[in-house]
């Protein structure tokens, strides 16, 4: 398996490989480079994660691994069945519904998620109720969808 753009990242990626971690060295183009990890080796990483909505329909995703319990941290993305990606963190960008595809728009929340135990790391939980961003203050916010 070979580095990818984590945006490029899919379920099938996921499913081969269940630990990504970010280089960040001069060996990479960027620092949105993540690669295959083997071993936990004190990089940011990004772990294989189950999520499952309020209706019971489970999806693969993943999680940025960090013990610090904050979205922002964590960034909880998540695959739907046509492959497309949807995070959880906008980050200062506020979430638009308009822009989600039927798909995403038909997942029900709340949606809780779990990491996998993988290469010794301790499995993160969390509940997400909707799509959170950061506010004209720096306030974490979560908009409702549904």
């Amino acid at each position: 398996m070979r580095d990818k753009q984590i945006w490029e990242l899919t379920a099938s990626d996921l499913h081969d490989v269940g630990v990504w971690c970010f280089p960040m060295d001069e060996s990479v183009e960027d620092e949105c480079t993540v690669r295959p990890c083997v071993e936990e080796v004190g990089l940011a990483m990004i772990v294989r994660a189950e999520f499952c909505d309020a209706d019971g329909t489970r999806y693969l995703g993943y999680v940025h691994w960090s013990l610090v319990e904050h979205i922002g941290h964590r960034q909880p993305t998540l695959f739907l069945n046509d492959g497309t990606a949807v995070s959880f963190w906008g980050g200062i960008v506020k979430p638009s519904c308009d822009e989600a595809s039927d798909e995403a728009k038909r997942i029900s929340f709340p949606i809780t998620f779990k990491s996998e135990p993988l290469l010794g790391l301790t499995p993160m939980v969390g509940v997400l109720e909707g799509m959170y961003y950061l506010d004209s203050n720096d306030q974490i916010f979560c908009l409702s969808i549904g």
